[in-house]
């Protein structure tokens, strides 16, 4: 491709990125409203129980032999992660370690998992973070294909009356690209949410200090105690890099989906060109495609694809210039929201 083409391309990119992470933050800012409320809401729940929920390492061992102690520390450290995923295996837990009087004090563990967990998932639901999140993906998906389903049309003169079909939508919003879709993605994030929450307050329990305390230590002014302070920071990043994948991840399907639907055989892989550009992503950049490996190649990957079409004959400056001006006016339009002039 001669200078004038590459460049064209490579300002459609950066262009339709701008636009893309513009559709993210407000994703992004939608997701993460949603959970400050849920944990305020958790918190204050779990405090006006405390009085159902006081119970310390001491009151767990005090039946326990010295021996039976270290077996079940030996126990709880091996096995706690599937302990605390798993009901059966806490119930099996429970059996061989406490005698049946005993049930109804630890099960409170698990009341406490069931009401963190029961929160989150009633204002995930509510707010219809999942419908959100498939709605977003599917406009950027459309915008995406029909930005560079016009532009090939233009220079390969094909028609341009091409769109994608709403089961081939569908299709690409439920397939498990990495394994997981991005709604189990979603949840998976709150599960863990959940699961971090409740290792803090059995941690408080198990340091004797209990989780009221824990909960109220060095509250202050703020409505969050700094145990759910610190874990909300993480989920908000889990969050943000799930945002920021697929939604890169999309934005290449629908760039890859209008390549098939023109006739364009190959392609190549473009990245932005600066300091944070990792090894892998700036080995394959300017590259063709031979490998059937395309972007984005890792979490929060900023790669893209440009097609690898022959260059346009003498006529090529008129042609980017009008093409280029449509660019801008498409993205200016408020189509995106972008303001690009």
């Amino acid at each position: 491709m001669t200078k004038a083409s590459v460049r064209y391309w490579e300002k459609r990119r950066e262009l339709e990125d701008k636009a893309r992470l513009k559709m993210e933050g407000e994703m992004l800012r939608h997701l993460t409203e949603i959970y400050p409320e849920a944990l305020e809401a958790i918190q204050e729940r779990l405090l006006s129980q405390s009085d159902l929920h006081k119970i310390n390492i001491n009151e767990l061992m005090e039946d326990f032999s010295k021996r039976d102690q270290r077996k079940y520390r030996k126990y709880i450290d091996n096995n706690f992660q599937e302990l605390m995923a798993l009901d059966e295996s806490y119930q099996e837990f429970i059996d061989e370690f406490f005698p049946s009087y005993d049930y109804a004090k630890v099960n409170r563990l698990l009341v406490i998992r069931s009401d963190i967990f029961s929160e989150l998932a009633k204002r995930t639901i509510g707010a219809d973070a999942n419908g959100l999140f498939s709605n977003g993906l599917e406009d950027l998906l459309k915008r995406s294909y029909a930005s560079n389903t016009n532009a090939l049309a233009q220079i390969l003169t094909i028609d341009s009356s091409l769109s994608m079909r709403k089961s081939e939508l569908q299709d690409y919003l439920n397939f498990p690209w990495s394994g997981k879709t991005f709604s189990t993605r979603l949840w998976g994030n709150i599960s863990r949410l959940e699961q971090n929450l409740s290792q803090s307050l059995v941690n408080a329990i198990m340091s004797g200090e209990g989780f009221e305390n824990a909960l109220k230590r060095m509250r202050g002014d703020s409505k969050i105690s700094d145990m759910f302070k610190l874990e909300q920071g993480k989920f908000n990043r889990a969050i943000e890099n799930l945002v920021r994948t697929e939604y890169a991840h999309f934005a290449v399907k629908g760039i890859r989906k209008s390549f098939e639907d023109t006739g364009v055989q190959y392609s190549k892989s473009w990245s932005a060109e600066d300091e944070r550009v990792c090894s892998i992503c700036g080995t394959r950049h300017d590259k063709r495609i031979k490998d059937d490996w395309h972007p984005p190649y890792h979490g929060r990957c900023r790669c893209t694809e440009v097609p690898d079409i022959p260059d346009i004959d003498g006529s090529i400056d008129a042609v980017y210039e009008t093409m280029f001006g449509d660019l801008l006016d498409e993205f200016a339009q408020d189509e995106f929201g972008v303001n690009l002039r």
